[in-house]
């Protein structure tokens, strides 16, 4: 046999099995995608459920998991709930928010809606620079 045909049998085998391992780890019933399914529902009840001060971490898991899996709507308005609580814990514009404001304007960009993006964005930078903030600049927006 040729080596070139070789070679090409050897490449489509090598990417056959990839997408094969791929698909049992990412597939619809994959490995991955079930542990974060099982997660999310564990972090919804938790979020639902308690008041404890792991809140906003469960917020931002929870809205990492469903932005992974393609729930846009549902990522955002756990972003919203998250800021919402730091806001109310540490003032809005106090240096620990921004993480938050980061994970929820990843959370905007990932859902195609990159104007509200860019105005957390700058919302992050004003608070960065300690500038006061002013709520009404950040609105501008295409909804």
């Amino acid at each position: 046999m040729d080596a070139t045909l070789l070679l090409g049998i050897g490449i489509a085998v090598v990417i056959s099995i990839a997408l094969f391992v791929r698909n049992i780890l990412f597939g619809q019933d994959g490995v991955i995608t079930k542990k974060r399914r099982l997660e999310t529902g564990e972090l919804e009840v938790s979020v639902r459920t308690s008041g404890n001060e792991y809140v906003l971490d469960d917020l931002m898991t929870l809205m990492k998991n469903y932005s992974l899996s393609g729930r846009h709507d549902e990522a955002i308005a756990s972003a919203r709930q998250a800021l919402s609580i730091a806001e109310l814990e540490f003032g809005k514009s106090d240096d620990a928010i921004i993480p938050i404001l980061e994970a929820y304007a990843d959370v905007m960009q990932r859902a195609k809606r990159n104007v509200e993006a860019r105005n957390l964005k700058e919302r992050i930078k004003a608070i960065r620079e300690k500038k006061p903030y002013d709520d009404r600049s950040f609105k501008r927006s295409r909804r």
